[in-house]
């Protein structure tokens, strides 16, 4: 009996404390990767703005997604959002650096942010 309630104690410990280290946005959630244009894409909405993008997976699937934020994003950042189930709101985000984005993203960003000289 003593040895059945400290392995019940010890299990619930246990799946408190990794509670605490799990992030429920993150969970079981897709991952994409889009780029951050410019600050014109923004929209102003009541709690801050909201970005309407393109999300490329790993495989280089296209998505649409949303994205807000309390502040504007920094131009030209990558970020790695995470995504639930097939709701286009990002449920988390965090800024990555580019060579961890996927190949075609960075490819269509470059053809698209170049500009030609008359």
């Amino acid at each position: 009996m003593k040895r059945n309630l400290i392995a019940v104690l010890l299990i619930g410990v246990l799946l408190v404390i990794g509670w605490r280290y799990v992030d429920p946005n993150r969970l079981l959630a897709d991952v994409y990767y889009v780029k951050v244009p410019n600050a014109e894409v923004a929209t102003k909405i009541s709690d801050g703005y909201r970005y309407d993008l393109i999300g490329y997976d790993a495989d280089g699937k296209k998505r649409p997604l949303t994205i807000t934020s309390s502040s504007l994003l920094a131009e030209g950042d990558y970020l790695k959002v995470f995504v639930k189930e097939e709701d286009p709101e990002v449920t988390d985000y965090e800024r990555v650096s580019d060579l961890e984005v996927p190949q075609q993203l960075r490819e269509e960003q470059d053809d698209t942010s170049e500009s030609s000289f008359p």
